[in-house]
């Protein structure tokens, strides 16, 4: 499961009787589990550990079962641990004014500013006005696909499938009325239409493994680097295999869906007409249009002047140095974020008073819950490691394992656990739970810790099979096209195609990869 959904994407699917019953059992069984540890002695561990055991095991129960929200149990277990004496609450909680947590606040609030003035909308169909196109219902859902994948580097893929869903159902509209009334070929069309919000939707996932504020997953992957293993891990560091990486995945869709979700006409005329109208009727770029592009676009180099400075005049230079700790990527969003609720809109048409381009309960918004996840994920994991439970954990993991297993079989294995746990988990809480033990595991077997941190991280943006996997998977099931046999039945070779494109980086491209 991916991020939780925002308050403005609009499709919240009612809950299931398998996630009603799940939360009940969620409720039930975190105070059972939560009180038998804190009773039963640990042999081996220490006080504080021992409780924090408990505390984790109750707040993973509950991120599990979802018995209540995932940012309220982010927000719990950091308390029970104060409550409990595991550390002092200014300790505990420390962790919640990480920079990367300013990372992600300030990227959602220049996200939204894009969402608010309507430009998300325009480049979307900007790009599918192309002649590319030009009224191929193939190539319209490689264009679709390609565009969903391009804005969840940049923008929650919830908000990514929320915008793209009516224009996905418009084209789809157009090809169905330049299909002949013939049953097979209307049944035909139906597949494909499927196909096409189906491809939305793993796209948008699969966009956000591009960059570190892509998808939470990969901010807390470089946090856990940095505080298990002191490997440093930049803006650009991360792109330079996120980006291939997730553009293989990419690849594999579109050669997946080629094939598996074929058009029932081959050229649609009205289909191009259709969007070139849509993207006519938006008129010119407004002001506050381009100003928002153009504070956004100053965030991305921000966030690349140090990666490239290195790369210009060297790690040990002078300017290096600067960039690296002038220019963190939290200040640089938060910087960029605070120019919004300066720079104007523009004049008013009706007389009235200018406003900025982002107001206060504008970026209110913004989805918080998924912040407050991050932080509680990081106080938890950072306890893990200051009690010394993460490598108790991961000593027994890899006794269990064989003591110290290769590096290769730990991918395999963390990869193959993170894919199919994230498919009913958030993906933020698996990667919350894996990688303060991960870690520990490849550092205790004497491997890099990169390889299988990563594993764990890219891992939990595959989750393609249920409706309840991602909210990109909701929003196109809740559109009433697609079946959930359907669904289920292109995740299982997604899932697949993922789990083998996942071993084969694992295993021989990412541990060639250092960054310190």
């Amino acid at each position: 499961m991916s991020e939780t959904f925002e308050r403005d994407a609009g499709v919240t699917p009612p809950p299931s009787k398998f996630d009603r019953i799940r939360a009940q059992v969620g409720a039930g069984l975190a105070p059972v589990v939560l009180a038998t540890l804190l009773l039963v002695p640990t042999p081996g561990l220490e006080t504080p550990a021992h409780r924090l055991l408990a505390v984790v095991a109750f707040t993973v129960i509950l991120w599990i079962c979802e018995t209540i929200p995932l940012a309220i149990t982010a927000l719990l277990g950091p308390a029970l641990a104060v409550a409990l004496g595991v550390g002092p609450a200014k300790e505990i909680f420390a962790p919640f004014a990480h920079p990367l947590i300013f990372l992600f606040v300030g990227a959602f609030i220049l996200a939204r500013a894009l969402s608010v003035h309507g430009f998300d909308r325009r480049a979307a169909l900007w790009l599918l006005s192309r002649g590319f196109v030009a009224g191929s219902p193939q190539r319209a859902m490689t264009a679709v696909a390609v565009t969903a994948f391009s804005f969840s580097m940049w923008i929650n893929n919830t908000a990514t499938t929320a915008m793209m869903m009516p224009i996905v159902l418009g084209l789809c509209a157009s090809i169905r009325e330049a299909c002949p009334d013939d049953p097979k070929v209307l049944e035909t069309h139906g597949r494909y239409a499927e196909g096409m919000l189906i491809c939305t939707a793993y796209a948008a996932s699969l966009g956000g493994i591009c960059t570190p504020v892509g998808t939470a997953p990969n901010l807390i992957a470089i946090a856990a680097l940095d505080r298990f293993a002191g490997v440093t891990i930049d803006f650009f560091q991360w792109m330079s295999f996120g980006v291939p990486i997730g553009s293989a995945a990419l690849i594999a869709l579109l050669v997946f869906a080629r094939f598996y979700w074929r058009p029932a006409v081959s050229e649609v005329t009205e289909l191009d007409t259709r969007v070139r109208r849509e993207f006519a009727e938006l008129g010119p770029m407004s002001p506050k249009e381009r100003r928002s592009v153009a504070i956004f676009g100053l965030a991305v180099v921000g966030w690349l002047v140090p990666s490239l400075i290195r790369l210009g005049w060297g790690p040990k230079s002078e300017l290096a140095l600067w960039a690296k700790s002038s220019l963190p990527e939290g200040v640089v969003a938060i910087t960029a974020a605070a120019l919004l609720f300066v720079v104007g809109r523009g004049a008013p048409s009706n007389g009235a008073s200018p406003q900025p381009l982002m107001t206060w309960s504008e970026a209110q918004r913004i989805d918080w819950g998924t912040v407050y996840l991050l932080g509680g994920g990081l106080a938890l994991g950072s306890a893990t490691v200051s009690t010394g439970l993460a490598e108790a954990v991961g000593n027994a993991v890899g006794a269990a394992l064989g003591g110290a297993p290769p590096q290769w079989l730990l991918i395999v294995v963390v990869s193959i656990l993170v894919i199919y746990l994230t498919e009913l988990v958030s993906n933020t809480a698996t990667t919350n739970m894996m990688l303060p033990i991960a870690i520990p595991l490849a550092l205790a077997a004497g491997h890099h810790a990169l390889p299988v941190a990563l594993a764990v991280a890219l891992a939990a943006s595959f989750a393609f099979m249920l409706p309840v996997s991602t909210p990109p998977n909701a929003i196109v099931y809740g559109s009433g096209l697609v079946e959930l046999k359907s669904m289920l039945r292109a995740g299982i070779w997604m899932n697949l195609l993922a789990l083998a494109l996942l071993i084969f980086m694992g295993i021989w491209v990412l541990p060639a990869i250092r960054f310190q």
